[in-house]
């Protein structure tokens, strides 16, 4: 059976969010459904949303009752993820408006809740994400994949279909490994709303990675809640160097980038593909969280001060081209005066190209939550301000050294008279950009051009 029905989606959140419902569209364009533009066209709206920090949960709770304001009688209104997964009982109490709550591991029931409305109702049975085929056939909410959704290939593995954006085919894709997590980081509520690690399948993600390519993508960002605990439930956590390269011979992948490593998953192995093939493999996400050895251990980060200065050190010995992002927390309960000054002494250091700074956000349920000496909100504030502006001032420095070489930049967008993109230094979305020229854009999706000028978080660049 197929549909026609249109389906707006609004995506809150960090990249597995998105990795969800680009997976959902392809799903609902297999099933013949068409992704409206804007909410008003649509048959359906669905919003993804985002509960991982306070401020998150706030921005999910806006955008539903936002789609809920401008909701038609005819019009079904779906709220999904995470917030669902957490706090879906209480929604579905205060949110008359929204026709099905759905949690984590649910989106794959929406092909079929259009095609055969239910009455209003909540599913949170199952916490995790849109993984490509049943792993416990005898779960009921797995069993809507072959029947309901339509799957006809053998392997049960997602359908794809092409990529567009209308000026510019799209080169940048995300491909993830696994679902969930098994780190027990006592700040972080992932486990709980995602469940323990699930990897994928090496075929299934080789399988994407090449069907991709054949439609055009040419950069592959690499993600999982800790990609470095890919195949820990499979008895394949050796063999990511193996995958990695496999996804780098893939023909037409030029750029691939591995997010969020967490440091104590990162060996000596991986590293090696980093520096056999710089130019392959340009980039690595490896989120330390705090430097403070006290910290770390009250954070459960399975590593200290003294392992992650080896680690860094060896990372920039063997791979000194390479690209590394890392986040950290300002403010974590019982963080004195002097460790947060020793945080702020080694993002000074200089060791990082991007780094995401965060005030700590107390959840509910975790660890961390129940510790005490938590911080004001004030004086977390202040201290990722600080913390952002020390990285600021080694940004610009760092800057200031690519300025007069030449690059090869990836376009991606129009604004007015320029076109914007990034180098292999940078990822989509949360890193630098680079303003060329128009004309630059005659050139194709990938042009070499001359760094001129850098200011803000932006680069300028001529075309060679």
């Amino acid at each position: 059976m197929t549909s026609r029905h249109k389906v707006f989606i609004v995506t809150l959140g960090c990249a597995k969010n998105t990795a969800d419902t680009d997976n959902l569209t392809r799903l609902l364009k297999a099933r013949g459904c068409l992704i409206a533009a804007n909410p008003e066209e649509a048959d359906a709206i669905i919003v993804h949303t985002c509960s991982f920090i306070e401020a998150a949960k706030k921005q999910s709770i806006e955008a539903i009752l936002q789609a809920g304001g401008i909701k038609t009688g005819k019009q079904k209104l779906f709220a999904t993820g995470c917030l669902i997964q957490q706090h879906g009982a209480e929604l579905f109490k205060e949110m008359p408006e929204v026709d099905a709550f759905l949690g984590t591991g649910q989106l794959a029931q929406i092909p079929g809740l259009l095609e055969k409305p239910r009455n209003r109702f909540i599913n949170r049975a199952r916490p995790g994400g849109f993984m490509d085929a049943p792993r416990q056939s005898k779960n009921a909410d797995f069993g809507v994949w072959s029947s309901e959704l339509g799957i006809s290939n053998k392997n049960n593995l997602l359908p794809h279909s092409a990529f567009h954006i209308p000026q510019f085919p799209k080169a940048s894709a995300y491909l993830r490994l696994s679902e969930g997590c098994s780190h027990p980081c006592s700040f972080c509520v992932i486990p709980r709303i995602r469940g323990a690690v699930q990897s994928r399948s090496e075929d299934a993600i080789l399988r994407e990675a090449r069907e991709l390519a054949e439609h055009g993508v040419e950069e592959f960002s690499v993600i999982a809640q800790d990609t470095g605990d890919w195949g820990r439930d499979t008895r394949s956590r050796n063999r990511l160097p193996e995958l990695l390269r496999a996804i780098g011979k893939i023909p037409g992948v030029r750029w691939v980038r591995l997010m969020y490593m967490h440091p104590a998953s990162f060996s000596d192995d991986l590293l090696e593909v980093f520096a056999e093939q710089p130019d392959k493999f340009p980039y690595l996400d490896m989120p330390l969280q705090h430097i403070d050895s006290q910290i770390l251990s009250r954070m459960r980060r399975k590593i200290d001060e003294k392992n992650t200065r080896l680690l860094i050190e060896r990372v920039r010995k063997r791979a000194p081209d390479l690209s590394l992002r890392t986040t950290l927390l300002a403010g974590f309960p019982g963080e004195t005066a002097a460790q947060f000054r020793r945080l702020v002494e080694f993002v000074k250091e200089g060791h990082f190209d991007y780094l995401g700074a965060f005030a700590y956000s107390r959840e509910e349920g975790t660890v961390a939550g129940r510790m005490p000496g938590q911080i004001s909100q004030k004086v977390k504030q202040e201290r990722q301000t600080t913390l952002t502006d020390a990285y600021y001032d080694t940004a610009h420095t760092r800057a200031q050294k690519r300025i007069g070489k030449a690059e090869i930049i990836l376009i991606e967008e129009t604004e007015g008279n320029e076109v914007l993109g990034r180098t292999r230094r940078e990822a989509p979305e949360i890193d630098a950009i680079v303003r060329l020229p128009q004309k630059a854009a005659r050139r194709g999706r990938f042009v070499t051009a001359k760094l001129t000028g850098y200011d803000a978080f932006e680069y300028t660049a001529q075309p060679l």
